[in-house]
């Protein structure tokens, strides 16, 4: 209501001014209780919020203080000792049992005197439902949470150390419990079908069919009968039907893996299996019911698509209902290690060995870019498990490319890989190459001066001298990284 409403609300026409009677009768509609009393507590008003909470008539009430109702009986007790002074709060038990909070506050005049009191007037067992209420949501909240990260945490196939792919992760279980289409984004090899199969895990079809189809994978000529079969004669060579990888799905979950890849002409029909559910065979003019949920993933840009006419903009408003970002393994590599010994684990028990990393491996991995990303290291931990003669796995067993990359960015490797044992160096200058290569290592990781000097455990000045020392960059934005 604005406030033109609102004055015509309360305007007496007969008086011409705004009408106090009018406002007094819209205060019957407070679920607290209202209480007025004048500068000797006497009350002179009280809504209907407080006959309903009191038990007491309101009639009864009015001309009396406090004092009086006690000395009546209607207060059996009251708090002497003032639970707040602003406003004033007391503790009243009424006659009926219950317990009143009465929260007074003076209304002053222009002048700043005081002409009378305002006073709510709430049930204390009515308060504490209304909390426990609350507490009981806020539990309830809390355990539904727990529950979406215990649900997470009993997935072997993932590993994850960031908050980024902890957020990821937790939203594909939670929109695992519709049928909402989920299109996944993000570059080659950063676990978007792991992603996939974590919705499909997590939601009531998890006993039902999983299929998951590379659209970029199958010839163009074929990928029609492929995904939706075809009948006897439909072609050279269909000499029987054949059910489609759709079909297979049915009930399931299928992720379309490479969506982007999908000809134009496939990408009509499988619009219209989202949206009605209907799909023909190739060869046949008999509808048939499917009931699949979609998950679509790519690494393709399919809006810059859309706009290039080579992917349908109707598919992708139907596919995009829950988009996912995954983001690259570059952008989250506190990941980096602990990937890598699951790998480990997984080709130890696949050899039959007992290799590990040796901490200047770790650290050259962690260092890298990863353009394969996650697959990309899969397949390096696997192929260095392989080539180690030793037990221990040393740089010198890193594949070049990682090597080089190093070499191209002009940084220092570790002192245990810079030196070989016979190499005798001034300590000054070790520890300069040391304190060199921390700082550079804590502002990559951490983004901020003051967040690296807060892991180095020293002060942010002494961070920004040596930066200056030893000529190194911040590529953070903020003033002092702040």
């Amino acid at each position: 209501m604005n406030k033109e409403k609102l004055y015509e609300t309360f305007y007496d026409e007969k008086e011409q001014r705004l009408s106090f009677a009018k406002l007094i009768d819209y205060l019957n509609y407070s679920y607290d209780g209202l209480l007025l009393s004048d500068t000797d507590g006497r009350i002179f008003y009280v809504n209907e919020a407080v006959e309903r909470i009191s038990g007491v008539k309101n009639q009864e009430m009015l001309g009396l203080t406090p004092e009086e109702m006690q000395e009546r009986g209607f207060i059996v007790s009251q708090s002497k000792k003032v639970l707040k002074k602003n406003p004033l709060t007391i503790v009243q038990k009424l006659k009926t049992g219950k317990e009143i909070f009465t929260t007074s506050r003076p209304i002053k005049d222009e002048k700043g005197e005081t002409v009378c009191y305002i006073a709510t007037f709430r049930d204390i067992s009515e308060l504490n439902e209304l909390h426990q209420e609350h507490t009981f949501q806020r539990d309830i909240d809390y355990q539904e949470l727990q529950e979406l990260r215990s649900r997470f945490l009993m997935m072997d196939d993932i590993v994850s150390t960031s908050a980024q792919m902890r957020t990821i992760i937790e939203k594909s279980i939670k929109v695992a419990q519709s049928d909402a289409t989920v299109l996944i984004h993000g570059e080659s090899g950063v676990g978007k079908e792991l992603i996939a199969k974590t919705i499909h895990n997590s939601s009531s079809r998890s006993k039902k069919p999983y299929i998951q189809i590379n659209c970029g994978a199958i010839p163009e000529s074929l990928i029609e009968a492929e995904l939706f079969g075809y009948e006897k004669g439909a072609f050279t060579g269909a000499d029987r039907p054949k059910a489609g990888l759709l079909e297979a799905g049915n009930e399931g979950t299928v992720l379309l893996d490479e969506i982007g890849d999908l000809p134009l002409n496939v990408q009509v029909k499988l619009l219209r299996v989202i949206q009605t559910g209907d799909f023909y065979r190739v060869g046949s003019t008999t509808p048939r019911q499917l009931k699949v949920r979609f998950v679509a993933a790519t690494h393709r840009d399919l809006k810059e698509m859309v706009r290039q006419g080579t992917f349908r903009e109707d598919l992708f408003y139907r596919l995009n209902v829950v988009p996912i970002e995954i983001p690259p393994l570059r952008e989250r590599k506190e990941e980096i290690v602990p990937l890598a010994f699951h790998f480990l684990k997984k080709n130890n028990e696949k050899y039959q060995t007992n290799k590990k990393l040796d901490e200047a491996t770790c650290r050259l991995l962690e260092h890298y870019s990863w353009p394969g990303n996650i697959r990309q290291l899969e397949n390096m931990i696997e192929r260095m498990v392989i080539m180690s003669d030793e037990d221990t796995i040393k740089p010198c067993v890193i594949p070049d490319e990682v090597l080089e990359h190093r070499k191209n960015e002009g940084d220092l490797p570790e002192p245990s890989i810079l030196m070989n044992e016979t190499e005798i160096i001034p300590l000054a200058e070790l520890r300069e190459r040391t304190e060199k290569k921390m700082i550079a290592r804590a502002l990559e990781r951490y983004g901020s001066i003051r967040q690296a000097a807060k892991h180095l455990g020293v002060n942010h000045s002494t961070i920004v001298r040596k930066m200056q020392k030893y000529g190194i960059e911040s590529k953070s934005t903020s003033e002092h990284g702040v």
